[in-house]
């Protein structure tokens, strides 16, 4: 039997215009009025929905693949009730800078008068509640429109600084006769960067005038490093400074977390190397990183009378949180590439004007502005630094505490890891576990965390596009039982696509985070942010996942390495000690040492 052709309708277009973009998968929930796409993606082969249990869920999903892809992700949602679910996801990806298109539908402009009267079904003002959560925004308003627009979302999605956007789709427009219509050469946009800009020389000259002539250069770098394929060209910058490299939660993977100059990630969730490097550096370097309160210990790092340099993709993130002595301007590759040439520059014109054209040393030597460049003792206060923050780090990973340490379950995860794995984290103190206590060895977008919006929730939806988008690796979730709570309802997806995804759960039977601030703040534990004890292991054996439950921190590692060999999903429960956090600041007011600092980042 020959496969069906989608007929030619609204629905039908609309598919014919995703695969011009490249769109492979599509992550979403149908309702009466979609179903014209999903008659249209039926038919074809080149494109695949994956139909998930709820709409934040296909927004996860379409964020994290396409943090793993550098394609644009894409989902869809339904009018009304469907369309109130995506916020979570959408802000996720505005805040990340990830390029999401979601698909929604809307009511038949026939009824659209009604949508204020209360009479109408499903009806809600779907574009006052997206464009909070949405770089663009558009209603179609015909067939003959959708082309055009469609081709705009997926421009603005991935041209500049990347975000998701929306597209209202009128059901009688789905559902109504298409025009014909011409390529128009959208596969450019579907994947990020689509387009890169360079910084002005002239930017470029001034930065490397000011990192060349400091003794203590700090790099702290974002996610715009990762969606730039930046880490190659960030590493050649740092080695050529001497540079101590932090990355922030987003840009993990930024540069291998071995490398001699990497100290980790930077923030209230971090590491002890990080934040000694960025308060004793004399000038900070900003790459694609945004200056969020987290990883700048509530914007008190880098202080005024550190210099600041900053290249950043969007012009109005350079200088918003911290004013910035040199700016450049555009992709992060392109600028550390331009970065990189403008030092060569400097070199070549002081090898020019230096006696006898001898070659400058600036390990030992003095800096371009006439201060002393000992970059032999910054390398030296480097390697010191990371000496006693993995000393301290694995110490605290080798517990045999009980219940378990989640420092013990991240050493452990860490040696369970297989080369191309990706681990997918929660937010809150998931996130800190992970990003702190596994370390990366290789440059890229190895472990991602949810730090745009950083909701509860995301890790198994966002596993969902990991591993449809990366089927032959798996994607390996750390989430705690209040955030899995938010997602039980995916372990169905995962089952039913017989997914490569691995769930850790860190079960501490309450809300980590809360527990901890409300004992800082007030002094006093409330009940009402402790759960009942959850087997999870019972649970996802319900959905036909392979399961256990550990209590032992001796027999972790074999549980690890059980689930991640086996032949469809799996998860592992482990009872974890709710006194520990990754928050320094955490740490130090319930010591009494600063008080506060208990909400730090």
């Amino acid at each position: 039997m020959s496969p069906t052709v989608a007929p030619r309708h609204g629905g039908g277009l609309l598919a014919d215009l995703l695969e011009e973009h490249g769109v492979a998968h599509v992550f979403g929930v149908p309702g009466g009025q979609t179903l014209a796409l999903y008659d249209a993606l039926a038919g074809r082969r080149s494109i695949r929905h994956v139909l998930v249990r709820d709409e934040r869920s296909g927004a996860y999903a379409a964020d994290a693949y396409a943090r793993v892809t550098g394609r644009a992700g894409v989902c869809d949602a339904t009018v009304g009730p469907g369309a109130a679910k995506l916020p979570s996801g959408l802000g996720e990806a505005l805040g990340a800078s990830v390029p999401v298109v979601a698909l929604v539908s809307d009511l038949s402009q026939a009824l659209a008068a009604h949508r204020y009267r209360g009479a109408a079904s499903q009806a809600l003002d779907q574009a006052s509640l997206l464009s909070p959560v949405t770089k663009w925004l558009a209603q179609v308003p015909s067939a003959s429109a959708m082309p055009d627009l469609v081709r705009h979302a997926f421009r603005e999605a991935t041209t500049g600084r990347p975000g998701p956007v929306a597209l209202l789709l009128p059901q009688d427009i789905l559902d109504g006769a298409a025009p014909e219509w011409a390529d128009g050469g959208g596969a450019r946009f579907g994947h990020f960067p689509a387009v890169r800009s360079a910084p002005d020389p002239i930017d470029a000259a001034r930065a490397a005038a000011l990192l060349s002539g400091a003794r203590r250069p700090f790099v702290l770098a974002g996610g715009g490093v990762l969606h730039s394929g930046a880490p190659a060209a960030l590493a050649l910058v740092a080695e050529r400074l001497c540079a101590a490299v932090a990355t922030t939660l987003s840009g993990k993977g930024g540069i291998p977390e071995d490398h001699p100059l990497a100290v980790g990630v930077a923030g209230s969730m971090g590491t002890t190397a990080a934040r000694a490097a960025f308060g004793e550096a004399d000038v900070v370097f900003l790459v694609g990183a945004k200056a969020s309160g987290g990883s700048t210990f509530n914007w008190t790092l880098p202080r005024p009378t550190q210099t600041v340099v900053q290249l950043d993709v969007d012009p109005a993130e350079c200088g918003r949180a911290f004013r910035a002595q040199a700016v450049m301007v555009g992709d992060a590759r392109l600028g550390l590439e331009a970065l990189a040439d403008a030092l060569d520059a400097l070199d070549a014109l002081e090898v020019l004007h230096s006696p006898g054209g001898a070659e400058p040393d600036h390990v030992d030597g003095q800096g371009r502005d006439g201060t002393p460049a000992d970059r032999g003792a910054w390398c030296a206060r480097i390697e010191e630094l990371n000496g006693s923050w993995r000393a301290e780090r694995d110490g605290e990973r080798a517990s045999s505490a009980v219940p378990i340490a989640p420092q013990r379950v991240m050493g452990e995860l860490e040696h369970a890891l297989g080369p191309d794995d990706v681990v997918v984290l929660d937010a809150s103190l998931a996130s800190g576990w992970g990003c702190v206590y596994v370390e990366q060895r290789e440059a890229g977008r190895r472990i991602i965390a949810p730090r745009g919006l950083a909701g509860l929730g995301y890790a198994l939806p966002a596993a969902i596009g990991v591993a449809t988008a990366r089927p032959a690796t798996r994607a390996l979730v750390v989430t705690g039982d209040g955030a899995l709570g938010y997602a039980l309802g995916e372990m169905a997806t995962v089952a039913e696509h017989r997914l490569p995804v691995t769930v850790v759960v860190l079960n501490n039977a309450s809300l980590g985070w809360i527990r901890w601030y409300r004992r800082i703040t007030f002094g006093r534990d409330w009940e009402e942010a402790d759960f009942s004890d959850v087997h999870f292991a019972a649970v996802a054996d319900a959905f036909g996942w392979a399961a256990e439950r550990v209590s032992d921190p001796a027999l972790l590692a074999k549980a690890l390495t059980r689930a991640m060999e086996a032949d469809r999903p799996s998860l592992v429960d482990v009872v974890t000690d709710t006194w520990q956090t990754p928050i320094s600041g955490h740490r130090r007011a319930l010591a009494g040492e600063d008080p506060a600092s208990g909400y730090d980042g």
